[in-house]
């Protein structure tokens, strides 16, 4: 095959060109800068905040603890799970424009980052939720403590200079950002 297309003029087509490359092919989680490590470290600290978290700029944790509460609610509504997606984007957008405008110098990557780890409460929740019932006040006790511990975690996490006095008015869109989680997960 390869002396009749040589033959036909046509050897352009079996040329293969070495890129020079000789660095040795790295493993797909390093390429991708995945730290699976950090990640488990950093879902930790979400479930018990630590006195200073540092910047996050991790995208692959808070994209996999999101997906996962995604995963659980999508139970038969697989219209959800592009809901959620975008609450996280659009409402992680809105909660870092108003911390923007109370003074903190955050950026969007480590709201998103913040936001994403503290939904791991929310998650819990959701697998709890179908062993106590989705009516009736146990379930609804443990929809209001999640919620309340997510809020509570994204708002240590989102600790900057510039929101010591005004950390409380930060909660409330951080409460609402999470009761929206929650109420898309209900079905309200």
């Amino acid at each position: 095959m390869q002396s009749y297309i040589e033959s036909k003029g046509y050897s352009w087509i079996l040329e293969t060109e070495d890129d020079g490359d000789d660095e040795p092919q790295r493993p797909l989680l390093e390429e991708l800068e995945i730290d699976v490590g950090d990640i488990v470290t950093k879902a930790r600290w979400a479930l018990k905040p630590p006195a200073d978290v540092g910047e996050i700029n991790d995208f692959w944790g808070p994209a996999a603890v999101v997906m996962l509460y995604a995963a659980l609610v999508v139970w038969g509504q697989m219209r959800v799970v592009s809901w959620i997606l975008s609450l996280w984007v659009f409402g992680g957008g809105t909660v870092w424009f108003l911390a923007r405008l109370l003074g903190a110098d955050l950026t969007y990557a480590h709201t998103l980052g913040s936001l994403g780890y503290t939904t791991l409460p929310l998650v819990l929740a959701r697998a709890l939720v179908p062993l106590v019932g989705t009516a009736g006040p146990a379930g609804l006790a443990v929809r209001v403590v999640a919620t309340a511990w997510s809020t509570l975690s994204a708002t240590l996490w989102m600790r900057h200079d510039g929101l010591a006095n005004k950390r409380a008015l930060l909660a409330y869109p951080i409460l609402l950002y999470f009761y929206f989680f929650i109420a898309v997960a209900s079905g309200v």
